[in-house]
């Protein structure tokens, strides 16, 4: 039995607002999939709130709306609604529906069902679950309670892949999270919806939001091998897959770092090509900072290792995003002294303005002032003859054009 009191509270007002207005309107609201399996399994920390209705539900969620004070999206080619209240989370309403696949890897067309419809329809047995919100009662038609207490998850046909291969994603996502094994034929059916290009039947675009859905996954490194090992990255690029427990380390150590990128470059290891990345929604910049990663740490370790003064080091790490400046640091213990203090040097200002150099102005006068603040970092010159070190080289400089 779940009660409402097994709710953490933002998720506990918002099902007692869920029950308020399903009394008032006569409605049956189910409380279904991920939220029931996750409170089953003790999860309090990650609840969602997604309710089911098999009727009535767009007048259940105007409703909700404005009970709560909030707004209503729709969503009718789905027969799904939205709603958003302040202080509260969202809450997803949804019409009880069935589903066909008019061929494999398409969007399904949906249409309204009855509440058992909708279970059967889902992923695996361990989503199938529903509990009326105002009852408690349980509808578990696939023995999904059965499958999380044998901490195993399995699908509810033959053909689950092979009409969403994305699933291919979410099944190895999950057990992963949960610390799931697959059940013996939904592993069988996996392998072989993969062996038989199941994955290349999705878009490119769709794949990559499962695969950065993957990255988002606390055990990211463990999921990633496990989708390389099943062979279903091999339809998006020719993965090598290094050093992903490194990758992790390095973004849970600096959030401000871009962990797609650090990733990707460990799974494109040695050999990325901008083609790798096609459908992935990645901007030029980014891409280059992915191939960057993927290709040049050795070329870096080796240059810096044969670099004999700091402002060589400098000049070569200033081509370095901050992704690949952590990948150094981990990558060669002997070189962390060399990062830290070039990411010093990033962060060094000079007092000094352009107008302070008595010179005509221009780019000239820029690329003074950059030598000099180099110059002033390493201690080539002291902090007092800065201005006159900057007028001479910006002189020099304007010089040569």
């Amino acid at each position: 039995m779940i009660r409402l009191e097994d709710f953490p509270h933002p998720q506990r007002r918002a099902l007692e607002m869920v029950r308020e207005v399903a009394a008032e309107k006569s409605c049956r609201p189910y409380l279904v999939g991920g939220p029931v399996r996750d409170l089953l399994l003790g999860r309090h920390d990650v609840i969602d709130v997604d309710v089911t209705l098999e009727d009535d539900s767009s007048v259940f969620a105007r409703a909700l709306a404005k009970h709560t004070g909030g707004r209503v999206r729709s969503f009718p080619q789905f027969l799904t609604y939205k709603v958003t209240a302040e202080g509260l989370p969202e809450i997803d309403v949804a019409t009880a529906r069935r589903e066909k696949y008019r061929q494999p890897g398409a969007l399904p067309s949906v249409e309204p069902g009855r509440l058992k419809d909708d279970l059967l329809r889902r992923d695996f047995a361990i989503n199938a679950i529903a509990v009326d919100v105002l009852s408690g009662e349980f509808h578990d038609p696939a023995n999904g309670v059965h499958d999380i207490e044998a901490k195993q998850i399995r699908v509810l046909h033959d053909q689950s892949f092979v009409d969403d291969p994305t699933r291919v994603f979410r099944a190895l996502r999950l057990g992963a999270r949960l610390g799931f094994t697959l059940e013996s034929h939904t592993a069988e059916l996996l392998r072989d919806a993969v062996a038989h290009g199941a994955m290349g039947t999705v878009s490119k675009e769709r794949l990559w939001r499962e695969l950065f859905l993957a990255m988002d996954e606390a055990d990211a490194p463990n999921v990633l091998a496990a989708l390389a090992s099943a062979g279903a990255l091999d339809v998006l690029f020719h993965h090598r897959g290094e050093d992903l427990p490194m990758m992790k380390a390095i973004a849970d150590a600096d959030p401000q770092l871009d962990k797609y990128v650090l990733y990707l470059g460990a799974l494109l290891h040695g050999n990325a090509s901008p083609v790798d990345l096609e459908g992935s929604g990645f901007s030029q910049k980014r891409a280059r900072n992915v191939m960057q990663v993927a290709n040049e740490v050795p070329r870096f370790i080796d240059a810096l290792s044969e670099a004999a003064t700091e402002r060589r080091r400098f000049r070569l790490l200033k081509s370095a995003t901050p992704e690949m400046l952590a990948v150094i640091a981990a990558s060669a213990p002997e070189q962390r002294e060399h990062v830290a203090r070039y990411r010093a040097y990033r962060e060094f200002k000079l007092p000094l303005r352009g107008n302070d150099l008595d010179v005509e102005l221009g780019p000239h006068v820029a690329k003074a002032l950059e030598r000099t603040r180099e110059a002033v970092f390493t201690g080539e010159v002291s902090a007092d003859e800065a201005r006159a070190f900057a007028r001479e080289m910006a002189l020099k400089y304007l010089s040569r054009q």
